[in-house]
């Protein structure tokens, strides 16, 4: 029995030997023992194939890249009051109707965010003939005085004040145009303009996944999900920090170029958002108008 050799094909077998074969610390020696090399070339050189894994894997990343930009007759507009804004109002409770998110009203409003209507606003894409085509409203704050403060909070690395990004809805023949991404820059910039030190929304787990993964926008959960206003939903966060920023410009350079399109030269520099990541947005600013002018020019 002692010169018999057994060859041991049971999945918990396989599955040590495939263990063993991605793991850079880790070798199988000839009389089938797993090997252990702590010695400091491995650990360098463990250290240098787990690098090279990561870049690759960043390298093979699927992001947004730059947005769409808006039709030529559509406009991106502020809404503070009047007619426009019972407008805007209409708009969203039509769709949330529709979707079951929220109960008939006879003043043509989701009842359930009226009163927001004092520290808030919309930014609105509207088509040259006055047709609506997205909308989103930004409410101001401290985390218990938004809709969001409605959720048992749980995270609470980003202080007062923040912005809230609500009733964002597009037009559904409008979907993958872009104007999501347009909306959601205006509410952004506005809220950064306002003071926010994050940017706060109430959203189904499937858009957290996909601000994560193919805008690479840091959203982290403010709390935990739970059913509102017709879904489940999930609290989340985003800072408007430096940092925050650095990691959009770093793992998706184009979106993050295109967002700072929204401030002024002064408030890139306000904001310290210029060269993170390597990104010189006034340099690139500057040439693009050279160019600008030197074709206006021919």
């Amino acid at each position: 029995m002692d010169d018999e050799v057994v060859i041991d094909l049971t999945d918990a077998a396989m599955e040590r030997r495939a263990a063993a074969e991605g793991d850079d610390l880790l070798s199988v020696a000839p009389d089938g023992e797993f090997v252990v090399d702590l010695t400091d070339g491995a650990m360098a050189a463990a250290q240098q194939a787990e690098a090279a894994r990561a870049a690759k894997a960043v390298s093979a990343r699927v992001v947004s890249g730059r947005p769409q930009p808006l039709q030529a007759d559509h406009q991106m507009s502020t809404i503070t009051g009047g007619d426009t804004w019972m407008e805007a109002e209409a708009f969203v409770y039509e769709r949330y109707v529709s979707l079951g998110y929220a109960d008939h009203s006879s003043r043509r409003r989701v009842e359930e965010l009226a009163r927001w209507a004092d520290n808030s606003r919309f930014h609105a894409v509207v088509a040259d003939d006055g047709e609506f085509i997205g909308t989103v409203r930004t409410i101001f704050g401290p985390y218990q005085d938004l809709p969001v403060g409605q959720f048992d909070r749980t995270n609470f690395d980003d202080p007062n004040p923040l912005c809230e990004l609500s009733s964002l809805v597009v037009k559904k023949e409008f979907g993958g145009s872009g104007v999501l991404d347009h909306l959601f820059r205006a509410g952004w910039a506005d809220g950064l303009r306002q003071g926010a030190r994050g940017i706060v929304a109430l959203i189904d787990t499937w858009i957290f996944d996909v601000l994560c993964d193919l805008y690479c926008m840091p959203f982290s959960q403010l709390g935990e999900p739970h059913f509102h206003m017709g879904g489940d939903v999930v609290p989340v966060v985003m800072s408007t920090s430096q940092t925050a920023m650095a990691q959009i410009a770093h793992h998706n350079p184009e979106f993050y170029r295109w967002t700072m399109e929204a401030l002024t030269v002064g408030e890139i520099q306000r904001y310290g958002f210029n060269n993170l990541s390597g990104i010189d947005l006034i340099a690139d600013r500057a040439e693009r108008e050279h160019a600008d002018q030197e074709q206006a020019r021919s």
